[in-house]
């Protein structure tokens, strides 16, 4: 999730272990732990601009990196405190922080390479969107009690607010798969895998993405609590297969080691934006269209040059618009079906 999040989480979470007299020290270092993993995006190169997002939740996400990354926040923290705070301790809690990150982050749909290097796999839970203030903000309010209250049970109970969001989460995208394969048989499709999105800053609106015989299927899904879900629907596109698009490019070319690289971030899910682009299907500026925010540019004529990743738009204002219509139910009925 968003960095402040992740600051806001861990410094929670070294807080509901803290004594009073080590509050300050429990606040500062759970942030500096919380916030730490995402310094692999300062990992990147001018000439490889998929480098970016290949090591952006790979190594320092890992589980078994938290040993050593709590140990460079807690020697950075120790350099500039060391006259008032005890290395020991800065590493207990900078260890308490930074184990929350990557587990947050794979609750998110991104994915996170959350057991490198015993696998490679990219976690993604399908929970919560990568941006979400509701717990947010919910989440700073107890550990800013529990920082001036100095009290661990406060940081606790904002850790259990929090967990319960999560656990809504779950619960929403168990709702929402059984809508949309309710929705697939009605169009007479078996279900081969699907990717579900929490959209832009809610549990309510989600983007569904599936695949059936080689076409993606795109629609999204209106979950209110205690209320029938409703389906939007989208339209398909035709899925790319990374190892023969573009024929005339050898397989042990640059760019089509690029094109694997950008599927294996993509977790495979693939499609023709243009006669030379290929774009993530699994985010849109709109939950239920085909149009992404990022991809890569492929030259088939320079099979040697990386292929270059781009970004189209971002989920701004036009995002939030069609997502705050369909949670107050602004948009053409004739769009939408119950499952």
């Amino acid at each position: 999730m968003d960095p402040f999040t992740q600051g806001v989480l861990g410094a929670a979470f070294s807080q509901s272990f803290a004594k009073k007299n080590k509050m300050p020290m429990a606040c500062v270092a759970g942030i500096a732990g919380g916030m730490a993993p995402d310094l692999d995006i300062f990992i990147n190169s001018t000439t490889d601009t998929l480098l970016y997002i290949e090591f952006h939740r790979h190594f320092t996400h890992s589980l078994w990196f938290i040993p050593f990354g709590s140990f460079i926040v807690a020697i950075t923290l120790w350099l500039l405190f060391r006259k008032r705070w005890d290395f020991k301790n800065l590493y207990f809690f900078s260890a308490l922080g930074y184990s929350t990150h990557a587990l947050l982050d794979a609750c998110t749909s991104y994915g996170t390479r959350l057991f490198w290097p015993i696998s490679n796999a990219r976690v993604s839970w399908d929970t919560v969107s990568v941006i979400d203030p509701i717990p947010s903000f919910a989440l700073l309010i107890f550990v800013i009690l529990s920082f001036r209250k100095k009290s661990a049970t406060l940081a606790r109970i904002g850790m259990a607010c929090l967990i319960g969001y999560l656990s809504l989460g779950f619960l929403q995208n168990s709702r929402v798969t059984e809508s949309i394969e309710q929705l697939a048989a009605t169009r007479g499709h078996k279900i081969e895998r699907i990717k579900l999105n929490p959209t832009l800053g809610n549990l309510i609106v989600w983007r569904s993405t599936y695949q059936y015989e080689g076409e993606y299927y795109v629609d999204a899904v209106i979950a209110r609590p205690f209320s029938a879900l409703e389906i939007i629907i989208g339209s398909s596109v035709a899925a790319v297969d990374p190892e023969s698009i573009f024929p005339e490019l050898d397989n042990d070319s640059l760019q089509r080691s690029d094109i694997r690289r950008f599927n294996y971030f993509s977790q495979g899910y693939l499609f023709m934006l243009d006669d030379n682009i290929i774009a993530d299907l699994r985010y849109s500026a709109e939950p239920h269209k085909i149009k992404p925010i990022w991809g890569i540019v492929v030259d088939p004529e320079n099979p040697e040059e990386h292929a270059i990743y781009t970004n189209f738009s971002l989920p701004g204002g036009r995002a939030l618009g069609a997502t705050w219509a369909m949670i107050v139910g602004d948009y053409p009925k004739e769009e939408s079906m119950a499952p």
